[in-house]
């Protein structure tokens, strides 16, 4: 009986739920048997170009073998996730740790331990940051002007590479877009709540982007307290955003904070006197600044133009001039017809992205590089201001209200409609004109497991877990990614920014260099054993007479690469290694393939004491 009286109260259930369910499914036939001609053609082309932007990187997203450069430095620290001693009380791993946002952390910390590889980590992270920073921007677009530009926003990001490029490997800096799309979804919303949370999150995943963001949003509040109308609407949430305000800079300072033996950042007038920035030949050739309306014709108008191909000359030399004078004039027909054509956000926003742009010319590097921001926050600039303006330069009047964005855009008549999607296409033909397709290349997916050889693969299987390994140091880039072991200096973990650390790395490098380039084997252990290095790589093309001559490194280390490197091969320790007795390699070569020999520090010891015969 009582398993009757179950299954007749899951009937009645199941009756209820069932008009309710119809009802979904009713309102989802409606809505597709609403959708006008432009929205099912802006959802077309965002779906063939999305088909199109995964096919040509299929083979690499998702590929466990395949990465970006920057992760070498920023996805190894969560190795720790299955072994939590590895890194402990390395430098490097505390500066790199350093650039990782505390919720960026837990996140990778967490798919590490799902899909148990630091690399593939990052390549669901990617997935996240793209997916939720598409869906802010066109649920934005589409409560400001409409679906049918929303889907055009969103081909437009995905086809706008350089800023998509920026989220390869799921690294902290993917998280700029996804606190952007949130800006525009919010404020449009008028969902102060909402800004609230977006500035308390983005100030653990991304402190730059929310620094522009706060801008955006404070003044955009400070303008509708200014007017009696929206005055009462706005006043409160202008108050609980000086409320927090001194509570998200501390958070912020936290999250940036670091210990004394990484030091502090150099400033830009100690950086003027430093090779590591000079241009050309600097590690980061930041230095003298370009002049601003320079770089800003450069980076600020990534969303057109792009190195990716190659524009016509005439509208690549005056693309600056055009996109200003379509500004203006969309301004202008906006003035002229009465349309609130460009939200107030977007105009804040695009004066935060400038202001912050200008400081932190005045403050670099302590607002890190100036054209970073430029780049993403530019190419957000122009496809909320064109898409939104253009669509909603053929709205009806009657949406001109004191608060428009809390307001759901309406829809437009099918003469509105025809006319604002042969708008978008104009501007779409612009920006297919001057940047192409905008699928070129691997979408810097730059960095393989095997690029520079197997000896990762064989240092992480035959190795001690807390062994130390040294090398050649741009050689030695891959070691903390692929061979997942502590390395002792690379290149791409050489920063200069902060003065103690730099110092550290400087002196690491030298080591490194006279070991590499070292012309007996006794003068390598007498440079490796103190340091407690463990395993030595050699690069062996470096020992080419054709690339011996060509032997560099960066600034101030240049000079030093050079002179130890202008001797003939068979000067080299490396080219005079010791035979047996039988004629075989020594045990202390542990490992050679086509890029690399590895050898063991503590055998390379063991060997010179049991005595050698010099082949």
């Amino acid at each position: 009986m009582q398993e009757i009286a179950v299954f007749e109260r899951r009937e009645a259930v199941s009756d209820q739920q069932a008009p309710q369910q119809e009802g979904y499914l009713a309102s989802l036939i409606a809505g597709l048997k609403t959708m006008n001609l432009w929205t099912a053609l802006s959802c077309l082309l965002m779906l063939v170009y999305s088909f199109f932007f995964w096919d040509r990187i299929s083979d690499y997203w998702f590929n466990p073998n395949w990465t970006t450069d920057d992760s070498l430095q920023q996805a190894y620290p969560f190795y720790q996730v299955f072994y939590p001693e590895l890194f402990r009380g390395d430098l490097i791993t505390e500066m790199v740790e350093g650039y990782l946002p505390p919720i960026h952390y837990g996140l990778s910390y967490l798919f590490t331990w799902m899909t148990g590889d630091p690399l593939m980590m990052g390549h669901w992270l990617m997935l996240i940051q793209i997916v939720s920073a598409l869906g802010f921007l066109f649920f934005a677009v589409r409560r400001a002007a409409g679906t049918a530009p929303a889907f055009f926003a969103v081909t437009w990001l995905l086809h706008t590479r350089h800023v998509m490029q920026r989220m390869t490997s799921g690294l902290p800096r993917g998280w700029s877009p996804l606190v952007f799309s949130a800006y525009f979804y919010f404020a449009l919303s008028g969902n102060h709540w909402g800004m609230l949370a977006t500035l308390t999150l983005g100030c653990l995943l991304h402190p730059p982007a929310t620094f522009v963001i706060a801008i955006a949003y404070g003044l955009y509040l400070v303008i509708r307290v200014c007017f009696p109308e929206t005055r009462k609407t706005y006043l409160k949430p202008l108050l609980r955003l000086l409320l927090v305000s001194p509570l998200l800079l501390l958070l912020t300072l936290k999250v940036l904070h670091r210990p004394e033996k990484i030091g502090s950042m150099v400033t830009y007038q100690e950086a003027l006197a430093m090779p590591e920035f000079q241009k050309p030949l600097g590690r980061f050739p930041f230095v003298p600044l370009r002049p601003a309306l320079e770089e800003i014709k450069s980076f600020a108008f990534q969303a057109f133009v792009t190195r990716f191909y190659g524009a016509p000359r005439l509208l690549k030399r005056y693309i600056f001039e055009l996109i200003a004078f379509l500004t203006l004039l969309l301004f202008y027909l906006s003035y002229k017809y009465r349309r609130n054509a460009v939200p107030l956000p977007l105009i804040t926003f695009m004066v935060a992205a400038i202001s912050v742009y200008f400081a932190s010319r005045a403050l670099a590097f302590k607002l890190y590089v100036p054209d970073r921001h430029l780049q993403i926050p530019f190419a957000y600039v122009w496809i909320t201001i064109f898409t939104i303006g253009t669509w909603r330069l053929f709205m009806p009047r009657d949406l001109l209200t004191p608060i428009p964005e809390m307001k759901p855009f309406p829809r437009l008549s099918t003469r509105q409609g025809a006319a604002a999607s042969v708008a978008l296409m104009m501007v779409m033909a612009l920006v297919v004109g001057a940047g192409g397709v905008g699928l070129n290349g691997a979408m810097n997916f730059n960095f393989s497991r095997t690029k520079k050889g197997h000896a990762w693969e064989w240092l992480k299987k035959n190795t001690p877990i807390d062994s130390l390994v040294a090398g050649e140091p741009t050689l030695l880039d891959s070691v903390f990614l692929f061979a997942a072991r502590q390395g002792y200096v690379t290149t791409e973990t050489a920063h200069p920014f902060y003065r103690t650390y730099n110092e550290e790395m400087k002196r690491r490098i030298a080591i490194s260099l006279r070991a590499h380039y070292a012309k007996s084997w006794p003068e390598v252990l007498a440079l490796l054993e103190p340091e407690g290095i463990d395993y030595f790589v050699f690069d062996r093309r470096q020992f080419y007479p054709e690339t011996l001559k060509q032997v560099t490194y960066f600034p101030p280390l240049d000079e030093l690469a050079r002179s130890l490197a202008q001797f003939p091969p068979e000067a080299y320790a490396y080219k005079n290694v010791p035979l047996t007795a039988e004629g075989n390699l020594p045990a202390f070569v542990v490992h050679r393939d086509g890029w690399s020999m590895v050898v063991d520090v503590k055998k390379l010891r063991e060997f010179f004491g049991a005595g050698v015969v010099n082949g």
